[in-house]
């Protein structure tokens, strides 16, 4: 069995989804959009600030503030990655994004991306996200653009490329309950 899961996945596929009932089927924690949650409290920084930062690459500065040697999305993604390590002192952990599966590349952790066709994610993004129709191809680049970028910055690897992870899910190929089944069945094996 798996200690650990970790899931990437494109923007409208079902990845948060997806890893909640596999969290309860599991009976394994959830860390996703609680580790920006516990980042603003241990930052003093307020939800908006932090969801803007959250898995963004720093932009290196010629000038910092005094005392200040690193940037705010510096700031972020250590306190992200502590977070994440603090967690895995106990085995039973599904984490989505923030680069969880390059962190724990030396534990037993299955690495997943879940991704479906652009179609599929325009649809699910207005129906589910609720994103308006005029909006889903400008937001769905732009969160897509952010996550390759912070995967691959952090990783080195290709987002969603078979050489870096153990399974790939179509998520508009196999529904969201055949998804979970899929994930309980492999990360029990």
């Amino acid at each position: 069995m798996y200690d650990y899961i970790a899931i990437e996945r494109t923007y409208g596929s079902g990845g948060h989804k997806i890893a909640e009932q596999l969290a309860k089927r599991l009976n394994y924690r959830l860390y996703d959009r609680g580790v920006v949650v516990e980042t603003c409290k241990r930052l003093g920084l307020d939800y908006d600030v932090v969801s803007t930062m959250d898995e963004k690459n720093p932009v290196k500065t010629f000038f910092n503030a005094p005392g200040e040697n690193i940037t705010m999305e510096e700031k972020i993604y250590n306190t992200e990655v502590k977070i994440i390590q603090e967690a895995i002192a106990e085995p039973g952990c599904i984490f989505v994004g923030r680069c969880a599966s390059e962190l724990l590349k030396d534990k037993k952790c299955l690495k997943v991306f879940i991704t479906a066709s652009e179609e599929y994610r325009k649809e699910r993004a207005k129906n589910v996200e609720k994103i308006e129709g005029s909006k889903v191809d400008e937001v769905m680049r732009k969160f897509d653009k952010k996550r390759e970028k912070f995967f691959t910055t952090h990783s080195g690897a290709k987002w969603g490329s078979i050489e870096y992870f153990d399974l790939i899910i179509d998520s508009e190929a196999v529904s969201e309950e055949e998804c979970v089944a899929l994930l309980e069945a492999v990360a029990k094996a």
